[in-house]
Order: C-alpha cells, then structure tokens, then sequence
C-alpha cells in the first residue's frame, strides 16, 4: 500500500496513496463517476462526462480534490504531520472548492460547487456518524 510520503510518484500518489483512493471512491459512490487512474485519464474521462457547464463543474472539482491530496502530501514530507482522519482530506477538498465558488464570474456554477461541497460534506459526516464516528469532533481545514 502506497502512502503519501516523499518515496511515492507525485503523480501516483494523487490516485494510488490510501487517502486518495478513499477520496476517488467517495466521489464515485456519490456521483456514480469512475475514478481515474492518471491525470490524462482524468481530463480524458471527466471532462467527457456531459456539456460544457457539467466538464467545467467536475474538472474545477477534481482540481480542488488533487489540491486537497497535494497540500496534504506535502505537510506528511515536510511537517512530518499526518492527516487526522480521511475526512480531513475530504473537508479540505471542500473548503477549496467553497473558496473556488466565491471566484467564478457565473452564478451557476459559483451555486453548484457550493452544492457539490455541502453534498459531500454531508454524506461523509452521514457515513461516518453511521458508522461510529461522532459528527460533533472538529475536522481542521485549512
């Protein structure tokens, strides 16, 4: 098994590490999108997936999940400080992506990637309180 550490591929380790495989696969339960397993079979495959508006709201998405996998790859090599949980990752992949929204000039889009953010927010808080983990323990995003 992979982890995001200084010895992996930067490019593996956006698909391959364990946090970016639970990351890949929580988008492809929720939105039935399978996930890639390159950064071309990324922009091949998702920015394929529907009209322009769609493309544009799954490939600024994959952006700010491979920012979120990239910022976290970096504080494991240079802070030695592993991410708390899986959900750490995912929040600061939405937290990017509300940031993202408030930047676009169209309203659409600026409102879908919020809902995309909150969809996804709520689902993993949903899991995971499901499955034993309480909603109420503080996730750090920053």
């Amino acid at each position: 098994m992979l982890s995001l550490s200084s010895s992996t591929n930067d490019s593996t380790s956006f698909f391959d590490c364990f946090y970016a495989k639970f990351l890949w696969r929580s988008i492809h339960i929720l939105y039935g999108i399978v996930p890639p397993t390159s950064i071309s079979d990324l922009f091949e495959s998702w920015s394929k997936q529907g009209n322009k508006k769609l493309n544009t709201l799954l490939l600024t998405a994959a952006a700010a999940l491979l920012w979120a996998i990239w910022i976290s790859r970096n504080e494991i090599v240079f802070d030695k400080c592993k991410p708390k949980s899986f959900l750490q990752v995912l929040f600061r992949e939405t937290h990017w992506l509300h940031q993202w929204a408030s930047l676009q000039r169209l309203e659409g889009l600026k409102d879908q990637l919020v809902t995309v953010a909150v969809h996804l927010e709520a689902s993993a808080l949903a899991f995971f309180s499901s499955n034993g983990w309480l909603a109420h323990r503080h996730v750090d995003v920053v």
